[in-house]
């Protein structure tokens, strides 16, 4: 008995087993995948996932070790704040003495306690006007100057601050090097001697600092304000002004950015700080225009805020505060002339 009872039950399974496959063939039910299904739809999931951060430049992902490069939007003005990845620091100018606020709130966010190399560019108030202020608030190892006269009170005052907080200052010249870490160099490309004196514009412009930051495979040229004959005169020393980011001098002037000055730098990014409210024609429609031919991205603090720079050496990214308020290739038009022009 129990012999033919278990042989009623292996009988009844195996009917029961045929019954539910043919039901599953008849109605379409699919079976488990097998694993070189999984392999083929992963990799479907993975070349999906490639073609959309090839297409959006946003998703491009960096390196651990990050250079940071900031333009902060501090008006009519520069204020310029690089950071290494070991949090050293150069600050490059702090705009008009209202800026100072915000070019010290800046240090703070970033946790600058002390400032590696401060820079001032040249001597107008809307480059140097908020540097004593700032030596008061952070400390600063080193000073960089264009070293030249220029006997008003705000320079004035800043000379004395950098006597009593620094102790001394170094006179910028064409051919001074700073090493940072994780191989970030400082080249100085400008002012060189004998100082320009015969300009159609501004002296003190035309001898600003100039200099090439580069780490790795990337490079971006701070332009100060130089004008037109300092780029003639850049163009004549044979400088390796390839770079991929141009800070573009004198807040988008028409008196600078020289076709063949561009040509010679050939940068894929122009960045562009300046007032919303000005009135000395920055940007210019000229100067824009030539960016806009040559197919150079432009990115501008009084329609975007603060410029992030970013790089791991090889790749960088652009970051803006905000999206642009208004047309980027729409350039203002002056109220002054160029003797007057800041």
């Amino acid at each position: 008995m129990q012999i033919k009872s278990y042989s009623s039950r292996r009988f009844i399974f195996i009917f029961l087993l045929l019954l539910i496959t043919q039901f599953s063939i008849s109605c379409n039910v699919a079976l488990p995948t097998t694993g070189k299904n999984t392999k083929d739809k992963t990799t479907t999931d993975k070349t999906t996932k490639d073609k959309d951060k090839k297409d959006d430049d946003s998703s491009k992902t960096l390196g651990d070790k990050q250079l940071q490069v900031h333009m902060l939007d501090i008006g009519q003005g520069d204020s310029l704040l690089i950071i290494t990845p070991e949090k050293k620091s150069i600050l490059i100018d702090a705009g008009l003495v209202k800026a100072a606020p915000k070019v010290i709130g800046a240090l703070e966010k970033n946790g600058i306690e002390t400032i590696d190399l401060v820079v001032a560019s040249h001597p107008h108030a809307d480059h140097i006007g908020g540097l004593p202020k700032v030596l008061d608030a952070v400390p600063a190892k080193k000073f960089l100057d264009s070293g030249q006269e220029h006997p008003t009170a705000t320079y004035e005052k800043l000379l004395t601050k950098v006597k009593e907080k620094i102790g001394k200052l170094t006179v910028a010249r064409a051919g001074q090097k700073f090493e940072l870490d994780s191989g970030i160099k400082i080249e100085v490309l400008g002012p060189s001697e004998p100082l320009l004196e015969k300009v159609s514009g501004s002296v003190e412009n035309a001898n600003s600092v100039i200099l090439m930051l580069s780490y790795g495979e990337f490079r971006m040229l701070f332009t100060g304000d130089s004008e037109d004959e300092t780029e003639e005169r850049l163009l004549e020393k044979g400088f390796n002004l390839k770079a991929q980011v141009l800070k573009v001098a004198h807040h988008g002037s028409q008196y600078a950015s020289s076709k063949d000055f561009l040509k010679k730098v050939d940068p894929e990014v122009a960045i562009i700080s300046c007032g919303e409210d000005n009135n000395y024609g920055h940007p210019s429609p000229p100067t824009l225009e030539k960016f806009k031919n040559d197919k150079i991205k432009v990115y501008r603090t009084d329609l975007q805020g603060e410029i992030v720079v970013l790089s791991d050496g090889k790749n960088y990214q652009i970051k803006t505060e905000h999206k642009a308020t208004s047309d980027i290739w729409e350039g203002r038009t002056s109220s002054k002339s160029k003797k007057n022009d800041s």
